[in-house]
């Protein structure tokens, strides 16, 4: 990890920026709205999905596919645009006016979405919503509203854009692609007003954390005497973050355990878990099929329901889904496995959850039984077991990611798979302070060395640091873009964000990068959502802050400040 090292701060002394110093928009807000609403119907008609397990950069064909589109685009407004055999695209347009000689800024996004985000052109527009429960064409039982979540209050009365409800649509980042298709729209329709040149980036696999080709970005655009950038990769409406989680990623290991297995009748609860990002755990009602597991095996103890662990396994796409599979005496006990299943499934439904019972094998088809292994059976009972312990332990708090929001960090076992014979624990570590999450991390030791059987092996893997230190003298990256949404009459808040931006190698490089939010709910979700109207606003609020930068670059000239 670098030491961070101070950056000069480039405060400017001038008046405050108000909506007089403002060149308007060249289009109404409604134009601006429709214009949006093109540009994200065709970025997330296209596939740009990562995947942790190719070994390239970009790690799938479909980010060049998508870069290439964007490329042409920032063409056709006018800018210079570059393409590297890592699917990072440049495009820059050049200053003008009294920025001609300026240093450049940099406006960022990453092209690639979560893994089991779907590509889609069938979004749906709901004009003026009145926060009744939306219709998801490919999940009517997901209920989305202003009753089921109060967050949603701010897209009342707006024009709300979602998508079919089966899978993600990638509103996370192509939002904020979105917006700076928007802005250099804009840029281009008004050739008159001032702005330093300025850098349009896409860049890949941020959702996977391969930090290559994002290093080699880095000293391109700090040999080019970059001064300082955003990415725009926020959630909420009209946030500014230049403060993210310090994270690690933890794994504990359970080798295989031989058990007697006694029953003749094998199920497969197919446990559909409530989908969020653990930014947004708390406020959408998380649950991962993970927890939901131990807590049916709690439930069906309390029961007095007999029934033995065989495997669990997460889904491959969707973490919070898994399969847990389970050995009962008689078909009889199926009916009550059932029974306590949907009691614990059933709050969660709602917002997502699911359950299917499906009976694997009995006592009129036992050729048709699946084989078990014995040793993995108790190496999930084991992994299962750790998983119920670490939740309901004490030592740091709070502990899932349902239950942290605002500056609280999260210690979530988001993960259970099987490898080779063993059953492997993955947890997501998130604090925002080192010390926090060094904590967190001996916590998951000192719970694991506390089971009955523990586990063969625990370790660590650090991913991304705080960056609040290093933009701690930076206060012109939060104040420009609160200046330029106060002279829209918009509000816009410093805010913690809960999630990391993969900002590290251009603070490394000494490029300052903050981050802003892009106005959508549910990120990652199958009930992701915006509207037609923050869309505009956000549009509208970084043609402003370009134009507040230029402010601020003429006051320091006219005060002779190099």
């Amino acid at each position: 990890m670098t030491t961070p090292t101070a950056v000069p701060s480039i405060t400017v002394a001038a008046p405050a920026f108000t909506s007089a110093a403002l060149v308007p928009p060249p289009l109404t807000a409604d134009a601006i709205g429709a214009l949006s609403l093109t540009h994200l119907r065709t970025v997330i008609a296209i596939d740009s999905a990562s995947d942790e397990r190719s070994d390239t950069i970009p790690s799938t064909a479909g980010q060049v596919t998508l870069a290439r589109h964007v490329g042409s685009f920032f063409a056709a407004c006018g800018a210079t645009v570059e393409l590297d055999d890592f699917a990072n695209v440049i495009a820059t347009l050049p200053g003008r006016g009294c920025g001609v000689d300026q240093a450049g800024v940099a406006f960022m996004v990453h092209l690639d979405t979560a893994r089991g985000t779907n590509a889609t052109d069938a979004l749906t527009v709901v004009p003026a919503w009145d926060g009744d429960a939306l219709s998801y064409v490919e999940n009517p039982d997901l209920t989305v509203s202003v009753a089921n979540y109060p967050s949603l209050a701010s897209f009342v009365g707006h024009d709300v854009v979602h998508g079919p409800g089966d899978a993600p649509i990638g509103l996370d980042d192509k939002l904020g692609l979105t917006h700076l298709m928007s802005l250099a729209s804009l840029l281009h329709r008004t050739p008159h007003i001032d702005h330093p040149p300025l850098l349009f980036i896409g860049r890949p696999d941020e959702e996977i954390g391969r930090m290559a080709a994002i290093e080699a970005l880095a000293r391109t655009l700090a040999a080019r005497g970059v001064e300082f950038g955003y990415t725009v990769d926020g959630i909420l409406p009209y946030e500014v973050n230049v403060e993210n989680f310090n994270a690690a990623a933890a794994q504990v290991v359970f080798s295989p355990r031989s058990v007697a297995l006694r029953g003749d009748v094998t199920l497969a609860l197919h446990l559909g878990g409530v989908n969020t990002h653990g930014c947004t755990a708390k406020a959408e009602g998380h649950r991962p099929a993970t927890r939901l597991a131990t807590e049916l095996l709690t439930a069906l103890e309390v029961a007095a329901v007999v029934a033995q662990v065989v495997a669990f396994e997460s889904d491959s796409l969707r973490d919070c889904d898994g399969v847990l599979t389970l050995l009962v005496t008689d078909e009889a006990t199926v009916t009550h496995v059932a029974r306590v299943a949907e009691q614990v499934v059933a709050p969660h439904r709602p917002r997502g959850a699911s359950l299917i019972v499906e009976v694997l094998s009995g006592r009129d088809d036992p050729s048709e039984a699946p084989s078990i292994d014995a040793g993995l059976a108790g190496a999930t009972a084991d992994a299962l077991g750790f998983i119920a312990r670490f939740l309901a332990s004490e030592g740091v708090h709070p502990i899932a990611a349902e239950a942290s929001e605002g500056r609280e960090g999260y210690s979530q076992p988001y993960r259970l798979l099987p490898g080779e014979g063993a059953a492997v624990v993955d947890l997501r570590l998130r604090d925002f302070d080192a010390a926090g999450l060094q904590a967190r991390q001996r916590h998951v030791q000192t719970v694991a060395a506390a089971c009955e059987t523990a586990p063969t092996a625990v370790s660590f893997m650090g991913q991304y640091v705080n960056m609040a230190p290093r933009l701690a003298d930076w206060v012109d990256l939060v104040t420009w873009p609160v200046e330029a949404a106060s002279a829209l009459g918009e509000r816009a808040e410093k805010l913690p964000i809960r999630g990391g931006t993969g900002v590290d190698p251009f603070l490394d490089a000494g490029v300052p990068v903050a981050n802003l939010g892009t106005g959508y709910f549910a990120p990652e979700s199958e009930k992701e959502l915006t509207s037609v109207q923050f869309m505009a606003g956000h549009a509208t609020w970084l043609f402003g802050l370009v134009q507040r930068i230029a402010h601020a670059r003429r006051q320091l000239a006219q005060r002779g400040v190099s």
